[in-house]
């Protein structure tokens, strides 16, 4: 094939794959005989190349991979091919090193293990048990038998009593004498601890250097961390104070804005054993000095990128010496850093470094998106993930959608695949349009992966923000599907980048189907909520009505009681008012009433008889020749008002009250006696 016949080649697989380094391509299409289908197929999501010994990411921890097996070719061509481009991406080394190292028969063999066989590969192990972290350190030859005794050591618990979840396989369930090796399993692993047969154990104390009484303990003190810094050979010190619940990852961070050397550039002595390789670790739980401990800063030296190699030179393999198997040092990862190479055309991140406003960095994401991948793409919600859950699961049961997370990272070589063929297809953008809300955030720089982890504690819990911790980038990019039930978030799918379109539809709609069943059970204890609270309000109202008539009624008791003492009160003061009256016209009367004639009088003496309604008979004398007004001067003295009594003669019958005053007692024929009857009007 012809110089410029490459060249066009090779420029058409880095636009189709997103691949920036020069050499990998080359090396992929050196594999695939300058074939494009056969390199682009190499590294397509579902195909049988270097991503993984199945061809597919595995799912993460505590979740079953479901989706179908993947796409395998049945010509002898492809068969070779697919190997060749397994052996070019070692799945180990790829997953440790973040690089892909050919293999070639005149490569040097690697180190063998003293029994034999292959040097053990030495795992990392954290589990979570009841507030409690431990830490171990396991070869891949070991059973996980192995792992449970040590756990036995340390909280005393025997082993059959112990059940382990979170590997990271298909299986639910591994059995004790099953090999690590044969789960193929990543470097760091965090598990959890189950006991339900052991209601109370005896938790042996943790040994770590630092003697602390709880957790709480450890992660409430503050720990002095003197930092020298050395650097172009001068030395600066540096005294920080720290709580014990912040992450070896936060202190480099901080450090990183002291020292303006990115925790990729950090070389670091000092730190626990336990520590070394967990920047998600708190520095109360690492066993550091307290209160004061000592740490060794120096900046990692950055070798200048490898020359090209000529098509007709052998790659040898690295050769991993004992110290460094597990571990690449820090600078030989750096020999594949591509900060310090000129870029081209390196497309401007999806979402901006140390994102403050998410409504920001979710605008300039779908902007960036549809500029790399064109209009057709998914509505991607545009606010906090606390906004896009209530918009999506936390209104009426028949509003709610599934929520879409899709998780992206730069580094990944799946990602432009992923989104330009299979996230942007037609079939996809619609269906997810129409059944779920969709949430981005981009994964590529490390502040916003620990801003994602901490929106994800809080809204999803430990367990989820875990695997998100776990997940590397060779394992993005990844669609969360997540649902409610019972009045939590649940995420029930981690649907990874490396399946096919087929498949991804497949699991988009097994995921909604098994929404909508429960969705439908929601909509009916809603209703039948709705309905318990419509009759409850209802009863509520009635019962209000009922009361405000009753107080109604009362009030107009009170009211009429009122009145009735007011106009009682009326009545007694206008009675009194009259008593007063007559009392005063009584006095008055008396006044001028003329003495009584004695019986010895030798004037003409009328003897006047007055028989009272009550029946008693009063006596008085009075002079003939007084008017008649002096007798009703006495009556009214004597409490009997003429305007209250008629003043009746018997015979003939007359009321004297009603004739002329000013005659005399004579005239009026009342001498020398008369009987006379008072009578109420």
């Amino acid at each position: 094939m012809a110089e410029g016949e490459r060249d066009q080649v090779l420029a058409e697989f880095q636009a189709f794959t997103a691949l920036e380094d020069i050499d990998t391509c080359i090396q992929i299409l050196e594999t695939n005989d300058w074939n494009l289908m056969r390199a682009v197929n190499s590294v397509m999501p579902g195909s049988d190349g270097g991503l993984s010994p199945t061809g597919r990411e595995p799912p993460p921890s505590g979740f079953e991979d479901i989706s179908p097996p993947p796409y395998s070719a049945s010509s002898p061509d492809n068969d070779n091919n697919i190997a060749d481009s397994r052996a070019f991406f070692d799945p180990s080394s790829a997953s440790e090193c973040n690089v892909a190292i050919p293999s070639t028969s005149n490569s040097s063999p690697k180190r063998r293990h003293p029994g034999g066989g292959p040097r053990p590969r030495m795992l990392n192990f954290k589990v979570e048990y009841r507030d409690q972290n431990f830490y171990f350190n396991v070869g891949d030859n070991e059973k996980i038998g192995k792992v449970k005794e040590l756990l036995s050591q340390k909280i005393g618990v025997s082993p059959e009593k112990q059940s382990l979840r979170g590997w990271s396989t298909r299986k639910t369930r591994v059995e004790d004498d099953k090999i690590l090796r044969d789960l193929h399993l990543p470097k760091e692993n965090t598990l959890f601890l189950l006991t339900p047969d052991v209601s109370n154990p005896t938790l042996v104390k943790p040994t770590v250097d630092v003697e602390m009484e709880s957790l709480t303990e450890a992660l409430n003190r503050t720990y002095a961390l003197h930092i020298n810094f050395t650097e172009n050979g001068e030395v600066r010190h540096y005294k920080l104070n720290m709580p014990g619940s912040k992450t070896i990852g936060e202190v480099k961070s901080d450090v990183y804005a002291l020292t303006n050397l990115p925790a990729r550039h950090q070389i670091w002595t000092g730190w626990p054993d336990s520590a070394k390789n967990d920047d998600s670790m708190t520095i109360g739980c690492c066993g550091l000095n307290y209160p004061i401990h000592n740490l060794e800063l120096t900046k990692a030296n950055i070798i200048t990128r490898p020359k090209k190699v000529p098509f007709n030179e052998v790659v040898q393999e690295i050769e991993i010496s004992d110290d460094d198997d597990d571990d690449l040092n820090p600078m030989e990862d750096d020999m594949f850093d591509h900060d310090d190479i000129p870029s081209r055309g390196r497309p401007t991140p999806l979402m901006p470094e140390s994102v403050n406003d998410e409504v920001e960095a979710l605008e300039h994401f779908t902007k960036e998106f549809r500029e790399r991948y064109g209009e057709t793409h998914p509505v991607f919600y545009v606010g906090s993930l606390e906004d896009a859950i209530k918009e999506a699961l936390n209104g009426k049961a028949k509003d709610r959608k599934l929520l879409a997370v899709y998780l992206h990272h730069d580094g990944s070589i799946l990602s432009n695949v992923f989104c330009s063929q299979i996230l942007c297809s037609d079939s996809v953008v619609n269906y997810l349009s129409s059944n779920f809300i969709t949430w981005a955030w981009d994964m590529t720089h490390e502040t916003n992966c620990a801003r994602l982890i901490t929106m994800a504690t809080r809204h999803f819990g430990n367990v989820v923000a875990g695997q998100i911790r776990c997940l590397k980038p060779e394992q993005l990019p990844m669609l969360l599907v997540i649902s409610r039930a019972r009045a939590t978030n649940e995420v029930i799918d981690m649907i990874p980048g490396s399946v096919t379109l087929d498949e991804l539809m497949t699991r988009l709609i097994h995921d909604s189907e098994s929404f909508q069943q429960q969705q439908r059970i929601d909509i009916q204890d809603e209703e039948e909520r709705e309905a318990r609270d419509t009759i409850r309000r209802e009863q509520e109202e009635a019962f209000k009505e009922s009361l405000a008539a009753d107080r109604k009624k009362v009030e107009e008791q009170r009211l009429q009681q009122e009145m009735e003492i007011k106009k009682q009160e009326e009545e007694e003061r206008q009675r009194r008012e009259e008593e007063e009256r007559k009392m005063a016209i009584q006095q008055s009367a008396a006044l001028q009433i003329p003495e009584e004639p004695p019986e010895s009088s030798k004037e003409a003496v009328a003897r006047l008889r007055f028989r009272t309604p009550t029946g008693d008979v009063k006596l008085r004398r009075f002079r003939a020749s007084e008017p008649l007004r002096n007798v009703l001067f006495y009556l009214t003295s004597e409490g009997f008002h003429i305007e209250d009594y008629k003043i009746l003669t018997t015979f003939p019958r007359r009321d004297i009250s009603q004739l002329d005053e000013m005659k005399t007692l004579e005239e009026l024929k009342l001498y020398p006696q008369e009987t006379l009857i008072l009578e109420e009007k």
